[in-house]
């Protein structure tokens, strides 16, 4: 009798599909709320990149690079294991998002466009802006999948529905960021520096893995919106306060020239493995 009733609660124990779902539910309401909080950034980053075109044209580039960040955070979910096991794709992103800041702040690209010529940020073709809004939109998706996936290891589904909810947000948020730029243009500066922000924490996390796994994935999140919340209230002071300015202005000097550095070397490496593409297309064109 004894041994009859353990058996009927040990199957009575087995988890079903709604016990399966309560368990999961605290992992994608983080995932929901942190994604949704760190969309913000991706928003900014998106809608700044595109401020410099004109109206419609803003418009389509804004809303192709929203489509690529779902897009590509599908994608980093389904090749998730082969991105975690292959950590020279992260540090690619992290430098990519690390040299659009740095490239931003210098103001030249040091990629040639037409006719060979370097252009500033402002001055990209619409083409140009796309394939721009395209790779942060892949190096921010690496990230946050990554981060997502250190959530629930063994389970994926949980990692799909909070991931899918805080694409739903990112959306959401997109018209917010366009009016927030247009009233305070400060922050289009801000998302560059959120962009780089977040590209030199993904450089932290590969350097010392130890100590941000000691950490947990929520509270380096956590850390990560910190951090936003920082930058955007000092770039919205510094647009307010002359003083604050006046005593900002020789450190963000000295923090100029390396960063030219790195813009110019890093764009030269991206001119050099871009060339034979634009020869192709070029090409291409021509027949």
């Amino acid at each position: 009798m004894i041994a009859e009733f353990i058996a009927a609660a040990n199957t009575a124990a087995t988890p079903g599909l709604w016990d399966q779902f309560v368990q999961a539910l605290p992992v994608i309401l983080g995932l929901v709320l942190i994604e949704g909080l760190l969309s913000v950034d991706n928003a900014l980053a998106i809608a700044a990149m595109a401020s410099h075109l004109d109206e419609k044209r803003r418009a389509t580039a804004m809303n192709i690079g929203y489509l690529g960040a779902y897009g590509f955070r599908l994608v980093a979910l389904l090749f998730a294991s082969w991105i975690i096991s292959n950590h020279w794709v992260m540090l690619v992103g992290a430098l990519y998002l690390v040299w659009l800041m740095c490239a931003h702040f210098a103001g030249q690209k040091g990629i040639a466009e037409e006719e060979g010529e370097a252009v500033n940020v402002h001055h990209r073709t619409f083409a140009g802006t796309i394939v721009m809004i395209s790779l942060m939109d892949l190096s921010l998706s690496v990230d946050n999948v990554v981060a997502a996936i250190a959530l629930s290891p063994k389970d994926l589904w949980p990692v799909y529905v909070g991931v899918t909810i805080g694409i739903i947000s990112l959306r959401l948020v997109a018209g917010v960021a366009v009016k927030a730029i247009a009233k305070y243009p400060v922050l289009e500066h801000t998302a560059f520096v959120l962009i780089g922000y977040v590209g030199v924490l993904l450089l932290t996390e590969l350097q010392f893995p130890d100590f941000f796994h000691g950490l947990g994935p929520t509270k380096v999140k956590l850390v990560k919106f910190a951090g936003i919340l920082v930058i955007t209230a000092l770039t919205l002071l510094w647009s307010q306060k002359p003083a604050f300015q006046k005593l900002m202005t020789p450190v963000l000097r000295v923090l100029l020239l390396p960063m030219e550095l790195f813009a110019s070397v890093v764009g030269a490496l991206i001119v050099l493995i871009t060339w034979p593409f634009k020869k192709l297309i070029a090409l291409a064109k021509a027949r």
